[in-house]
């Protein structure tokens, strides 16, 4: 499977739409739970991983596309529980991503 532009994107978009919410959370003062919190850190931080390896052209981009996948998946979910329209954007986004790097990250296991 090769790495495409959109893979790029895709990372991109993901880094965006996690970092976004999760200052805008942080802004509002609402509180959440720790979890949902550290999920979008953390999906935001491997999406950005991702995209930095993906432009390196990293030779470990099969594991890091697994983390990806699993890490975006775990942020769907989280996001999934709240009925927030910027939740469920958040949910798409990552199970879109997810999607897209499924593939690659099949040739990890």
């Amino acid at each position: 499977m090769e790495v495409s532009n959109q893979h790029m994107h895709a990372c991109m978009q993901t880094w965006i739409n996690c970092e976004n919410l999760l200052i805008s959370l942080v802004q509002k003062g609402t509180s959440f739970s720790k979890r949902t919190l550290q999920t979008l850190d953390e999906c935001a931080n491997i999406c950005l991983g991702t995209m930095h390896a993906l432009k390196a052209k990293h030779q470990s981009i099969n594991e890091m596309a697994l983390l990806c996948v699993g890490i975006c998946e775990e942020c769907a979910e989280v996001c999934e529980r709240y009925k927030d329209k910027s939740f469920q954007s958040c949910a798409f986004i990552c199970r879109q991503c997810s999607a897209l790097f499924s593939p690659i990250a099949k040739t990890a296991i």
